[in-house]
C-alpha cells in the first residue's frame, strides 16, 4: 500500500529523533566510525523522505476532485518538479555494484500505481528504471550559501565524480565553477554541488598526495622514512596496499562502464549500417567454392584477374647408371 503524505510526515519526525539522539552520543565521542556513518545514512534518509513527503502531498493535491490552477497560471504536476534534478541510484551490472550520480529523465506510474523513474548516469548516458524509492535526490545548498568564491565540491560531467572547485558566480541554470585540482571552468546546475564536508573528509583534503608511476594517489605521510621502526614501515606497507587495491576496483569499474557505453554506442550506429558481410551483420559471406554463374566462371576464383594455374606435362622417371 503507497504511503500518505502523513505517514511520510510521522516518518520524518522519528527520524529526525533518531538523528538528535545520534548526534548527541557524537558530543561524546566525535570519531566514533559506527555512530558517523548512521549519522550520515540518517541524514540521506531524511532528505529522501522530504522529497517524498513534497511529491505525494503535491499528488495528492492534483488528485482531489475540483482542484483547478490559479487564474491565469498553469499547474505543474508533481512529476515535472523532479524530472531533471541529480540523483543517486545504486548501479549493479555484473562485477559493478556501486552508487553512481544520475539525472531523472522521466517519472510514470506502473500498471499497479507504483512511482517509477527513468534516469541517465551522469558522464556514460547508461539508462535504467528505478522505483522512485529506490532513488536518493542530492539535496542542493541554499544559495545564499553559494556566493563567489566558496569553495565546494561539483559533479564533473565527464566521469560523474565529485571534484574540489571554487564558485564563480551564480547562472540561470545553477552555477559557473572552477575546478581547482584541473582548471576547467564548467557551468553546472543548482544541486549538482555540495557543502560542509564530514571532518574526516576535509582532513582527507587537506593532506597532500603525491602520484604513482601507474597512477596510484598516495598520501605523502605514508611515504617510507628510513627512520621508520619496522612496525610503522609494515603499517604504512598495509595502508597503501589498501588504498592501492580501492583505487584500482574504482578504476576497474569505470573502464568497465566506458567499455560497455562505447560496445552499445558501436552498435547502434556502425554495426547497423557497415555494409561488410560476415558476423553479426546479417549479410551471409560469399563462399569461393560455390558454382559459376557463367559458363567462363571457374571455382575457385573471385575477380582475381589471373588465369588458372599451368602445370607441366608428367612424365616417367628414369634413372641412368654411369
Amino acid at each position: 500500500m503507497e504511503e500518505t503524505s502523513e505517514d511520510l510526515l510521522t516518518k520524518l519526525d522519528q527520524y529526525r529523533e533518531q538523528l538528535a539522539q545520534v548526534e548527541a552520543g557524537l558530543e561524546e565521542n566525535p570519531e566514533e566510525p559506527q555512530l558517523l556513518k548512521l549519522r550520515n545514512d540518517l541524514r540521506e534518509v531524511i532528505a529522501l523522505t522530504e522529497d517524498l513527503q513534497k511529491y505525494q502531498a503535491a499528488t495528492e493535491q492534483d488528485a482531489r476532485p475540483g482542484a483547478s490552477a490559479a487564474p491565469g497560471t498553469e499547474q505543474k504536476s508533481a512529476a515535472a518538479k523532479i524530472i531533471g534534478r541529480t540523483c543517486e541510484v545504486f548501479y549493479e551490472d555484473g562485477t559493478t555494484k556501486k552508487w553512481y550520480n544520475a539525472v531523472i529523465k522521466s517519472v510514470r506510474k506502473d500498471s499497479r500505481g507504483i512511482d517509477r523513474c527513468t534516469v541517465e548516469l551522469i558522464g556514460f548516458q547508461n539508462t535504467r528504471e528505478y522505483r522512485f524509492s529506490e532513488v536518493r535526490l542530492v539535496k542542493p545548498p541554499h544559495p545564499a550559501q553559494c556566493g563567489p568564491g566558496t569553495k565546494c565540491q561539483a559533479i564533473f560531467e565527464e566521469d560523474g565524480l565529485w571534484y574540489d572547485c571554487v564558485i564563480k558566480e551564480q547562472t540561470e541554470k545553477g552555477y559557473r565553477v572552477l575546478f581547482t585540482d584541473y582548471g576547467n571552468d564548467e557551468e553546472i546546475g543548482f544541486d549538482q554541488v555540495r557543502l560542509g564536508q564530514s571532518k574526516q573528509a576535509e582532513k582527507k583534503a587537506n593532506v597532500k598526495e603525491y602520484v604513482t608511476p601507474a597512477g596510484y594517489r598516495i598520501p605523502e605521510n605514508l611515504k617510507i622514512d628510513p627512520a621508520d621502526s619496522q612496525k610503522q614501515k609494515a603499517l604504512k606497507r598495509r595502508k597503501i596496499r589498501e588504498l592501492k587495491a580501492e583505487q584500482r576496483k574504482k578504476m576497474m569499474d569505470q573502464d568497465h562502464l566506458k567499455v560497455q557505453n562505447n560496445w552499445q554506442k558501436f552498435m547502434a550506429t556502425q554495426a547497423s549500417t557497415r555494409s561488410k558481410s560476415g558476423f553479426l551483420t546479417g549479410k551471409a559471406k560469399e563462399s569461393i567454392f560455390k558454382s559459376p554463374e557463367t559458363l567462363d566462371g571457374k571455382v575457385g576464383v573471385t575477380n582475381s584477374g589471373s588465369k588458372m594455374t599451368d602445370f607441366a606435362e608428367r612424365t616417367k622417371f628414369s634413372y641412368n647408371f654411369t
